[in-house]
Formats: structure tokens, C-alpha cells, sequence
């Protein structure tokens, strides 16, 4: 080797060796802790803006549970016969959907958690995520996944559905499938409206990823995000969307040993860094939520209880 290419090397190896390396986001003091509900099964958060509260499903115990946003003060419980409540969406601040996997359906609730009617009894078989994006004042799109026959391949995991706001009430126009994606097993989804991308949550241990789906034509954009073991579940998946179109996602890989939380630009879907809870772990839902001036988190520790941290600025 010559000396002139040993010298480059060198140079390289040096200015690698230098190069700071990123280091993993720690939160700790958390804003508060829920009272633990054992053998509860604490799955998804929603949050309403108004009301200043955050909406958990309990599976276990067929409950959706009502806490403060701002101290973690339970307010009230719900009770949902044979239902196993999973996921939770709440739209214009006003209904509060969430899907009911034993029943089949999606409960539909206004802001005081009363019950208002159901939908998707005749196509669901097997609900868990549910999200959704607007496309006018009275007028939404409702997605959800169907986690039904999970060992076998299937192209019709996510449905859709027109949610109309009629007064006080809603209506929902007939079930479409959206995109064609192969996926085996679902939960987790949610949408960036601006940004016109899907992202779902693939939880068959062969096959664990993030999904990014686009909006308007269901193609798949990334086939995996990328940076999940194949051992831990990809599981919650929330939005830091700030007003000048920044921000990024929290995607989340259950653990009891190694509980993470990767981040991903919200524009180019490329990995940012990895994030942990301090004192939470094994994580099924999380939600984000932008109250006075600040992004906080909501994250479900140990099925038992919901953590909630405030979010630093992150670039």
C-alpha cells in the first residue's frame, strides 16, 4: 500500500473516531403516574383537548377509564359488557371511537363517554386500530385494522369508513378496504393528514415493522421503517405535528428488558434516535398531546398504568 493512501486512510479513521455520536433521549420525572389497575390489560390512549382528559381502554376488564391530561386523576370508568375494548380515537373533540374486538364493532361515545351507537358490526371481524383524518368540518375518514385469521397473509387488514357529523350525532357510509398492503398481524395505525402518509404496526414476530402506507392511493411508501428486533413488539405509534408542518413520529418496540420508543421524521420517514421512559416499560399504547405550548406523552406501563412526560424540543 502506498503511503499516500495510508495517510488517507488514517485521516478518515480519525475524523470518524471524532465524529460525536448520537446518544438515546432519557425522559425521567414524569409529569405523573396513574394508580396501577392490576391484571387490567391497559391497552390505547385517546385524548380530548376541552376537557383536558385522556380516554384508556382496559381490556381485561371490558372498562374504558377517564384520567386527568394535566395530574393522572381518575374520573370516572365505563363498562363495556364482553366487549375487550381496544383501540381509541376521539374526533373534533366531540366523539371519543373505540374499537371493540369481542364484539366486533366500533363504539362510538360523545365527550362524556355516552354511548351514542356502534358501526362496523357486518365487516369487522377482529377490530384493534383504529385513526382517522378529516376532510371537512362534518366530514371524516375512519380507518381501522383487522387483526382476524392473523397466521395467514391478507391484503384487507385495513378498512375505511365515511364519518359523517349530523348535529349531535353521527353517520357512517358503507365499509371500503383501503390498499392492498400483505400483513399478517395488526393493531397499531395511524395518520399524518398533511404529510398524506399511513403508518401500521406489523406485530407477527417473522415479520415485526413499522409500514408506511400513502394516504391518498394505499401503495406502500416504506415496507419497514426499520431499527425493531424481531423478539419485541412493534406496538403504540403517535404524532408530534407542530404548526409549521415540523415534527416527527414515536413508533414503539414493547419490552420488558429494553422498552423503546424510535423516533422517525414526519416529511422523510428516515430514523432520528431512540427514546426511553424512565421506570416504564413493556409500552402497548401511547398518544401525544399539545397542551400550553408544550407536547407531552402518554405511555402505558406494564398494562397497569399510564406515565405521561413532557417532551423536549427534538430536531
Amino acid at each position: 500500500m502506498s503511503l499516500k493512501k495510508l495517510i488517507s486512510l488514517f485521516s478518515v479513521a480519525i475524523i470518524l473516531s471524532c465524529s460525536p455520536k448520537q446518544e438515546s433521549i432519557l425522559l425521567e420525572n414524569p409529569m405523573f403516574a396513574t394508580e396501577p389497575v392490576e391484571n387490567a390489560g391497559l391497552d390505547s390512549i385517546g385524548f380530548l383537548m376541552r376537557k383536558h382528559v385522556i380516554i384508556v381502554t382496559v381490556k381485561e376488564k371490558n372498562e374504558i377509564h377517564v384520567y386527568g391530561a394535566m395530574n393522572g386523576k381518575f374520573k370516572k370508568s365505563i363498562k363495556r359488557e364482553n366487549a375487550f375494548p381496544n383501540g381509541i380515537t376521539t374526533i373534533n373533540d366531540q366523539f371519543v371511537l373505540v374499537t371493540e374486538r369481542d364484539n366486533k364493532q366500533v363504539a362510538v361515545f360523545d365527550s362524556s363517554m355516552n354511548f351514542l351507537g356502534t358501526f362496523g358490526n357486518n365487516e369487522l371481524r377482529s377490530p384493534y386500530g383504529i385513526t382517522f383524518y378529516k376532510h371537512d368540518d362534518k366530514s371524516y375518514k375512519v380507518l381501522v385494522t383487522d387483526s382476524y385469521e392473523y397466521n395467514n397473509p391478507r391484503q384487507d387488514r385495513i378498512l375505511s369508513w365515511d364519518f359523517t357529523i349530523v348535529d349531535s350525532g353521527f353517520s357512517v357510509g358503507p365499509a371500503s378496504i383501503f390498499g392492498s398492503p400483505i400483513l399478517y398481524q395488526v393493531e397499531s395505525i395511524q395518520v399524518d393528514k398533511h404529510f398524506r402518509t399511513l403508518l401500521v404496526a406489523e406485530e407477527m414476530e417473522e415479520h415485526h415493522k413499522i409500514m408506511a402506507l400513502d394516504l391518498t392511493s394505499g401503495e406502500v411508501l416504506k415496507e419497514d421503517l426499520g431499527n425493531f428486533n424481531r423478539g419485541n413488539d412493534p406496538e403504540g405509534i403517535a404524532l408530534v405535528a407542530n404548526p409549521d408542518n415540523s415534527g416527527y413520529w414515536i413508533c414503539t418496540e414493547q419490552s420488558k428488558t429494553d422498552n423503546r420508543f424510535h423516533l422517525y421524521d414526519r416529511e422523510t420517514l428516515e430514523y432520528m434516535n431512540t427514546m426511553y421512559l424512565d421506570n416504564v416499560s413493556y409500552t402497548d399504547g401511547i398518544a401525544t398531546a399539545y397542551m400550553h405550548g408544550k407536547w407531552f406523552l402518554y405511555a402505558v406501563d406494564n398494562d397497569a398504568r399510564v406515565v405521561a412526560f413532557e417532551l423536549p424540543e427534538i430536531n
